[in-house]
């Protein structure tokens, strides 16, 4: 970041640079005295609007330097807080689909494919609010993070109509807690991971230029 007081460091050079050469060369110019304060006397008015005219500048700089700091605060908290959100989505869909999921006690709406309701489905409207604040914020973005939030809604829904259909089927027993999986769920499931690492590691990227 470029110091915004070096242009008037060097307005300062110059001014007495000016001031001396226009005292000298009027000495020079006629031996007389009231002609060299003459030229001395509008050397320090030009000098004194130069030094005004510096001095906003230099305080304009400032400002736009203390807006832009606090800017890039706001940006980094955001970032961090939908790393936050997506870590809880991450930790909430592994739970479910490899934990409780498999298990009985699920709701109406889960039994038919569905996620309303869920600790998922919350967690996941929780990243896209906290995906909307982060477009809004990096206004040169659009609404890329809000559809990278949806794209994993859309995986999530996806893997929860599949294991509807699934449970249709006869449980195979080499499969983990004797859960069925067939090709179409492999495919989700590498869908969702790719994706997930994806998000993660464009909030990595936009951490690092914003810090």
């Amino acid at each position: 970041m470029k110091n915004p007081y070096a242009p008037g460091f060097w307005c300062a050079i110059i001014a007495l640079v000016l001031l001396s050469a226009t005292y000298f060369y009027g000495v020079m110019l006629a031996h007389q005295l009231d002609k060299a304060l003459i030229f001395l006397d509008s050397a320090s008015a030009l000098i004194g609007v130069m030094s005004i005219a510096v001095v906003a500048w230099a305080s304009l700089q400032t400002q736009r330097i203390k807006k832009k700091q606090l800017e890039q605060g706001k940006t980094l908290v955001l970032i961090w807080d939908t790393k936050v959100a997506l870590r809880r989505v991450e930790t909430v869909f592994d739970r479910y689909f490899w934990g409780s999921y498999w298990q009985p006690g699920r709701t109406f709406q889960e039994v038919m494919g569905e996620l309303t309701g869920t600790p998922l489905e919350k967690s996941l409207e929780a990243l896209k609010t906290q995906c909307l604040a982060l477009d809004k914020q990096v206004t040169d973005e659009g609404w890329h993070w809000l559809n990278n939030a949806r794209e994993l809604s859309d995986v999530a829904n996806a893997m929860a109509r599949e294991r509807y259909q699934l449970d249709f089927c006869d449980p195979r027993p080499e499969s983990p807690n004797g859960a069925v999986i067939t090709r179409d769920f492999e495919v989700l499931v590498y869908t969702w991971t790719a994706r997930l690492k994806s998000f993660d590691h464009q909030l990595d990227e936009i951490e690092v230029q914003y810090s």
